[in-house]
C-alpha cells in the first residue's frame, strides 16, 4: 500500500512540476524542467525506500563514524551512496554549484534520520547514513558535471588557424603557395653616372 501512495505521489507530482514549469516557461530550458520533476519522483522513491521497507533493527541513534566492522555495514553504506546519486545527476542539470548540490544531499539525508529517529520507526538515525548520502549526491553531481563539462567544450567551434597572410596584410604569395616578403618601397637606383644628370631635370 505504502509503495502504491508513493509511486502515484512521485508520479502525479512530477506531472504538475513540469506541466507548471512548462506554462510559466520557467526554467527555460526543458532539459531543466524535466529534472525538477524527475527530482521530485526520485524523492518519493527515496521516502519509500527509507520508511516503507522493513528495518534489520540496531540502535535507535548510530553517532560512531565510519561504523563498518562487518559485511552488512559495507553493503548499507553502498547502498546509501547509490540511492543519492541519482538526486546529484539531476541536480547537476540545474543551475546549482557543488557545494550546493553537497549541501542538499546532507539537508536531504539530515531531514530523514531527524524523521526516523522522532517517529520511532524502527530504523536508526545513523550518522554513517549522512555521510554515505551526501556522498552520493555530491558524487552523481560531480560525474554528471564533467560528463557536461566535456560535451560543451566538444561542440564548440575550434578557432581557425590564422596564417601569415592574415596576419600581415602586406604579405603576397608565390605561385608555389609560400608566403613571401611584404611588399616595401626602396629607393630608385641609377647607375653611376647618372645619379647627377637624374637631379638636375
Amino acid at each position: 500500500m505504502f509503495f502504491l501512495i508513493a509511486l502515484l505521489t512521485g508520479v502525479l507530482g512530477g506531472v504538475l512540476i513540469y506541466s507548471a514549469t512548462s506554462i510559466r516557461k520557467y526554467p527555460q530550458q526543458m532539459s531543466r524542467r524535466m529534472a525538477l520533476a524527475l527530482l521530485w519522483f526520485w524523492a518519493a522513491g527515496v521516502i519509500y525506500f527509507t520508511f516503507g521497507t522493513p528495518s534489520g533493527g540496531g540502535q535507535t541513534v548510530n553517532l560512531k563514524p565510519l561504523d563498518i566492522t562487518n559485511k552488512a555495514d559495507i553493503v548499507d553504506a553502498v547502498l546509501n551512496v547509490l540511492m543519492f546519486a541519482p538526486g546529484g545527476i539531476l541536480l547537476a542539470l540545474l543551475p546549482m554549484r557543488w557545494h550546493q548540490a553537497a549541501l542538499s544531499g546532507f539537508l536531504g539525508s539530515l531531514a530523514i534520520e531527524a524523521t526516523q529517529y522522532l517517529t520511532h520507526s524502527g530504523r536508526s538515525a545513523d550518522l554513517n547514513d549522512l555521510t554515505g548520502n551526501t556522498l552520493g549526491a555530491l558524487a552523481g553531481f560531480a560525474c554528471t558535471a564533467a560528463a557536461l563539462s566535456h560535451t560543451r567544450a566538444a561542440r564548440e567551434p575550434r578557432m581557425p588557424q590564422h596564417s601569415n597572410c592574415a596576419r600581415n596584410p602586406m604579405a603576397s604569395r608565390t605561385p608555389a603557395g609560400k608566403v613571401s616578403d611584404p611588399i616595401v618601397a626602396r629607393p630608385l637606383q641609377y647607375p653611376s653616372g647618372q645619379r647627377e644628370t637624374a637631379g638636375l631635370k
